[in-house]
């Protein structure tokens, strides 16, 4: 089968598998929690050995993708997402665990880098519109995760559930095995020298900075709101959870509606209204009282980040469109080091100070947002 339409469809699949992954984790985890004794300390450190993966793989994975095509990096990565859910089912010791995890963040990261290239490969013309689309599916994976996980859990077990999601993921890989990708961008050998002029490029640091602070704002969200919301205000856990389904499903609506505001302003007004939005909303989030105003926020908060990490490695895609997985990737390696950054540091505050204190720290990276979009226009 050849790219165009199938490919679309696959690299839509792939990146719901990854969000699927990190929602269906966090329902796992305290069965292997319990299977294998582990103590809230240890569960960290799987989750940082996930981490570490993630930005092991990155930049590897674009100078492979520029020189010997997006099709080895993204079928790689599924496989080892794979081999990593079925080895999460039978591990049965810490050090197996920590591998497994370390696999999964190897295959996440290339599955991501991989599906982000190929189609700002295959929609040149509209990179940033293609990579909102596709990076919705992120939300949609996750947004179902509980309603595909919990039947499995219920009838086979966690160990059910880790091999079903390796089974599918298998399927997956098989449809991206079927289809052809776009030619590699260097005709010889890796792009060594290319990529030392590439990090000379004031754009490219500009949105490796703005995907840092995206990334690690998001992660905080996903993380702590429960536990402000818990602690602070008194909520229920189901209650609490509740924002962070709205949150995620306000992203997938900000997502798909990235194909008409992207026209509509173009992308780097859509950083700056994006990054302007997402301060005000965070800040009314975790400051206001009223429980449908705090909906609100949430809502709105979800919405107007939803466009910045797709329009970023959209706009990698533009600007540099000769080395284009290479770019894609440091960018996203600037996400992941956003992600093991910035939620610690609420963690920090927290401890010090209480979490109401805390969760301003995502408020305030959601603030130096606003840096990268004014610098971008005139940036060369």
């Amino acid at each position: 089968m050849t790219g165009g339409r199938p490919l679309i469809l696959a690299a839509w699949l792939g990146i719901f598998i990854y969000g699927y992954l990190n929602a269906m984790l966090g329902i796992v985890l305290p069965n292997l929690m319990e299977k294998l004794k582990l103590s809230k300390s240890q569960a960290g450190v799987f989750f940082m050995t996930s981490s570490i993966g993630l930005i092991v793989a990155s930049v590897p994975s674009g100078l492979t993708m520029d020189a010997l095509g997006t099709k080895l990096v993204v079928c790689l990565g599924l496989f080892l997402v794979a081999i990593a859910f079925w080895g999460l089912g039978v591990v049965n010791s810490s050090k197996a665990l920590y591998s497994m995890a370390f696999v999964l963040g190897l295959g996440g990261s290339m599955v991501v880098a991989g599906e982000n290239t190929a189609i700002s490969l295959v929609n040149s013309t509209q990179r940033e519109i293609a990579a909102n689309l596709l990076n919705l599916f992120f939300g949609v994976g996750a947004f179902v995760a509980p309603f595909l996980v919990m039947p499995v859990l219920k009838r086979w077990g966690f160990t059910g559930v880790l091999k079903v999601s390796s089974l599918l993921t298998l399927l997956i890989l098989t449809l991206h095995l079927a289809l052809s990708f776009p030619k590699p961008l260097v005709a010889q050998g890796f792009p060594l020298a290319q990529t030392g002029a590439l990090l000379m490029q004031p754009r490219l640091w500009l949105l490796m900075f703005l995907v840092f602070l995206y990334v690690g704002t998001e992660f905080s969200v996903w993380s702590w709101t429960v536990t402000f919301f818990t602690t602070e205000r008194g909520y229920g856990q189901k209650q609490a959870s509740r924002f962070i389904a709205a949150f995620a499903l306000a992203m997938i609506v900000g997502r798909w509606a990235g194909q008409w505001t992207l026209v509509a302003f173009g992308p780097v007004r859509v950083l700056l209204i994006s990054a302007a939005g997402s301060v005000l909303c965070l800040a009314g989030m975790f400051t206001l009282r009223k429980r449908i105003l705090v909906a609100i926020s949430t809502m709105a908060a979800g919405w107007f980040m939803a466009a910045i990490f797709p329009t970023a490695l959209g706009l990698a895609g533009t600007y540099f469109p000769t080395l284009v997985g290479t770019a894609i990737s440091l960018v996203i390696t600037g996400g992941w080091l956003g992600a093991i950054a910035i939620p610690p540091a609420v963690g920090f505050v927290a401890n010090r100070n209480g979490v109401a204190r805390g969760v301003l720290v995502p408020v305030g990276s959601a603030f130096l947002m606003l840096i990268s979009p004014l610098f971008l226009a005139t940036a060369h």
